[in-house]
C-alpha cells in the first residue's frame, strides 16, 4: 500500500482531518513542518497535553465516590455515576476514545519523521523513546476500558484498533486483545532499547523515562496476572529510586504530588477539578481507615459539612501515573502468588512504616505474619483502596479482582451494577461506531 504521509503541521491539515475523521477524528493543526529537535520535541509535547482524562470519570464508575446531587455539575456526570451506557443524556461527558488517538497521532508522527530529519543521536533517541511508550500506554488504556480482564481464556477477545501507522488508506478493524498486548510490549521493548533519561526532573515529570517504563510494565504484567514478571519490573523501578513520602514526619506534600520524592511519572489527571468540586469520598472508603494511627487518613481528607472531600486532586500538582507507593504494592501482590511471603512481608512493611504510627506499624507487622496467603492478599486488596484512593486505578482493580456488586443512590433511587456486570466493560462510543464501521 502506498503510504501516505501527512505532516503535523502542515496547510493541508484541513484535508487530512476530512479523510481520516471516519475513523478516529484526528484533528492535528498547525502550519509549520517539524525540522528541528525543539520542533520535535514540541510535537511530542502536544501528545503528552492532550492525553485524555479518562480516570476522573472512571471514578465515578466505582465505590470510591458520592455524586453531589446539587452540583452545578450534575447533569454532566450522573449518566456515568449511574452507569447509564445505553442512553445517556446527550450532556453527559463522554469517555474519551478520539483524544488518545490524538495522543496516538502525534507518536506516530514523530516516530515516522523523525530519523528523516534528524539522524540518530541521543536526543531523538530519547524522542522515540518517549514516543514508542506514549503509543503504548494510550493503547493500553483504552484496552482497560474497552476490553475485559485479560485471560489466557479470553485473549482472543475483541480489544481495539491497533494505530501504528499514518496513511489515509488505512482501515482500523478491532484486533484481539493478544495481539493489542503484543503491539504494547514490542512498542515498550523498542522504548527500552533508545531510552536515554533514567528519571525524569519534576519539571518533566510527565515525561517518560526508564523509571516510568519499568513502572508500565509492572502494571501491565499485574493486570495479566504474569505476577514474576511484575515483581521483576516493580524491583528495576525501585532500584532506581525507592523514596516514599514519610507522612509520619513534616512532609508537606501529598504521595501523588509531582513533585513528591515517590513520583515517578505524572501524565495522568485522575481528578479533574470538575469530578473533584462535584463529588465526596464514599462512607466504605472513609470506613477502611484507622483515623488516629493511618497518616493517610487527614492527609487524603478533610471533612465537608457531614462527609469528606478528597485532597487528592482538583488541581495540576496533583497528577499521577506511577508512583512508589504503588511499586511497593505491586511487589506484595505479585510476591504473594509465586511464594515469596517474605518479600509481600517487606513490602508492606515499608509502606507502612511511611503511613502508620510506629505502634501500628509493630502491631500490623505481628498481625500480618500470622495471616495465610490467600488472607494476606485480601489484605493488599485493602491497602490498594487506602494507598491509592482516588488516584485513578480502583475501576480496573475492581474489573480485575472480582467485579463486585456496587450500588449507587442518586436523587433518592438506589441503581446497581451487578457482579460481574458486562458494564464493567465500557462500551466504545456511539461517535466512534459511527465513524468506524469497523468496531462493528
Amino acid at each position: 500500500m502506498k503510504r501516505k504521509l501527512i505532516y503535523l503541521y502542515i496547510a493541508m491539515a484541513g484535508m487530512f482531518l476530512h479523510s481520516c475523521d471516519k475513523y478516529l477524528d484526528i484533528q492535528p493543526v498547525g502550519t509549520v513542518v517539524p525540522s528541528t529537535e525543539s520542533d520535535f520535541r514540541a510535537m511530542l509535547t502536544s501528545g503528552y497535553s492532550v492525553f485524555p482524562t479518562h480516570k476522573s470519570l472512571l471514578s465515578l464508575r466505582t465505590d470510591e465516590l458520592l455524586l453531589d446531587e446539587y452540583s452545578t455539575d450534575m447533569a454532566y456526570l450522573k449518566d456515568i455515576y449511574i452507569w447509564n451506557d445505553q442512553s445517556p443524556d446527550p450532556t453527559t461527558l463522554s469517555y474519551p476514545w478520539g483524544t488518545f488517538y490524538k495522543s496516538i497521532f502525534y507518536a506516530n508522527l514523530l516516530l515516522t519523521e523523525i530519523d528523516d530529519k534528524l539522524g540518530d543521536n541521543e536526543v531523538t533517541k530519547q524522542l522515540k523513546a518517549e514516543a514508542y511508550l506514549l503509543r503504548a500506554y494510550s493503547h493500553f488504556e483504552l484496552l482497560n476500558c474497552y476490553a475485559p480482564v485479560y485471560s489466557e481464556t479470553n485473549r482472543q477477545h475483541k480489544g481495539i484498533p491497533i494505530a501504528q501507522t499514518i496513511d489515509l488508506e488505512q482501515k482500523f478493524p478491532v484486533r484481539t486483545m493478544e495481539d493489542v498486548y503484543a503491539f504494547i510490549m514490542n512498542d515498550i521493548q523498542h522504548a527500552e532499547d533508545l531510552m536515554q533519561v533514567v528519571d525524569q526532573p519534576s519539571e518533566h515529570r510527565y515525561r517518560f523515562s526508564k523509571r516510568a517504563l519499568h513502572a508500565f510494565r509492572a502494571r501491565l504484567h499485574l493486570y495479566r496476572s504474569e505476577w514474576a514478571e511484575a515483581l521483576s519490573e516493580a524491583e528495576k523501578a525501585l532500584a532506581i529510586e525507592n523514596g516514599l513520602v514519610n507522612l509520619n514526619g513534616d512532609e508537606v506534600l501529598l504521595p501523588n504530588d509531582f513533585e513528591s520524592v515517590e513520583s515517578i511519572q505524572a501524565l495522568d489527571n485522575p481528578a479533574t477539578a470538575q469530578v473533584h468540586s462535584s463529588t465526596y469520598v464514599a462512607n466504605n472508603v472513609i470506613a477502611l481507615y484507622d483515623q488516629v494511627n493511618d497518616k493517610r487518613f487527614a492527609r487524603y481528607f478533610e471533612k465537608s459539612g457531614g462527609d469528606y472531600k478528597s485532597r487528592k486532586g482538583g488541581n495540576s500538582r496533583l497528577k499521577v501515573s506511577f508512583r512508589n507507593g504503588e511499586l511497593y504494592l505491586i511487589l506484595a501482590e505479585a510476591a504473594l502468588h509465586i511464594d515469596r511471603k517474605e518479600v509481600a512481608l517487606e513490602a508492606l512493611q515499608t509502606l507502612a512504616k511511611h503511613r502508620l504510627t510506629e505502634t501500628a506499624v509493630t502491631e500490623q507487622a505481628a498481625n500480618l505474619k500470622m495471616l495465610s496467603v490467600p488472607e494476606l492478599l485480601s489484605f493488599v486488596q485493602l491497602e490498594r483502596t487506602r494507598e491509592l484512593a482516588l488516584e485513578g486505578l480502583r475501576w480496573y482493580d475492581l474489573k480485575r479482582w472480582d467485579r463486585p456488586e456496587i450500588q449507587h443512590v442518586f436523587l433518592g433511587e438506589t441503581y446497581t451494577l451487578n457482579e460481574d456486570d458486562p458494564r464493567y466493560t465500557i462500551r466504545y462510543p456511539r461517535e466512534a461506531v459511527e465513524n468506524n464501521p469497523e468496531l462493528l
